[in-house]
């Protein structure tokens, strides 16, 4: 089974050994294994899935493979420091999170394209799909092991793995896309910052911000439909109820599902136009 699908099937396959493995024999040492297959798995394939059709590309292994872990790693670690340090007294951090993460991925994009002899639209597509899915994989490990530790300190396995098959699920969608419209037009433009990629970087960066806003948007909605006088009070005073808190459970993650597939689907029809609009039949424009 070549391609992607062998990609995939192999991956999902090492996967479900692991966790029957850490299962049948409680060792901790296990864990890592499947966390990290589990958060790899969908970006490899999908990374795999664009190479096969992309075509005749300018990009080497190796420079995807920087993409992925270098700049990937790299702006996530630069991404939380700068979110510790600047989100606390900020208003719509959401909008905060996209703008920084964006710019990070996108600077990623930008150094990995220097020194390329020519630019395609695909190219771009690829370069900008492998960053984010880098920065998604390693943030989605994070997630998912903090999603297994409880407040008190105990560890869930099957928490983590409801967490970690949600993020799974969710992976193409979401910064692989984000930066991959990035990166297109940033190879447009062929490797120069102009005033298209600005825009393209806050398009980004909004849809971005829409995807985590999502969860705000399952409260404000909750709250207003069903919240109690308690919680009215707190969110007119700028202060949302803890998720958890609210009823019905099945309100707020229906209104949070409803703006994450609505962004995930604005999201792919851009990336779809930009990648079917590239003309890589005809020969590429050479960087200047």
């Amino acid at each position: 089974m070549p391609g992607w699908r062998g990609v995939f099937v192999c991956g999902l396959l090492l996967w479900l050994a692991s966790i029957a493995a850490l299962v049948l024999t409680d060792d901790d040492i296990l864990l890592p294994s499947v966390v990290l297959l589990g958060s790899f798995l969908t970006p490899v394939t999908v990374i795999f899935w664009f190479v096969e059709r992309g075509g005749v590309t300018a990009l080497t292994p190796r420079r995807l493979l920087a993409g992925f872990f270098v700049a990937g790693v790299l702006g996530l670690l630069v991404a939380a420091v700068l979110e510790t340090w600047l989100l606390p007294d900020r208003l719509l951090p959401n909008v905060w999170i996209g703008l920084i993460e964006e710019l990070l991925k996108g600077l990623g994009v930008w150094v990995l394209a220097r020194g390329l002899r020519e630019y395609t639209v695909r190219d771009g597509v690829l370069l900008g799909t492998t960053v984010g899915l880098g920065f998604g994989a390693f943030e989605a490990a994070g997630y998912t092991l903090a999603w297994g530790m409880d407040a008190s300190g105990q560890f869930d396995l099957s928490d983590m793995l409801a967490e970690e098959v949600m993020r799974i699920a969710v992976a193409p969608f979401c910064h692989g896309v984000w930066t991959g419209l990035l990166g297109g037009v940033l190879f447009a433009c062929r490797g120069r910052l102009t005033w298209k990629v600005l825009w393209a970087y806050l398009a980004a960066s909004s849809l971005h911000a829409l995807w985590d806003g999502s969860s705000t948007a399952g409260i404000v909605v909750t709250v207003l439909a069903s919240g109690t006088e308690t919680q009215r009070t707190d969110l007119s005073n700028g202060d949302l109820p803890m998720p958890s808190t609210l009823e019905p459970q099945w309100l707020y993650g229906g209104v949070q599902w409803a703006v994450m597939i609505a962004v995930a689907l604005l999201g792919l029809i851009l990336l779809r136009e930009r990648w079917l609009g590239a003309n890589d039949a005809a020969e590429p424009e050479m960087a200047r």
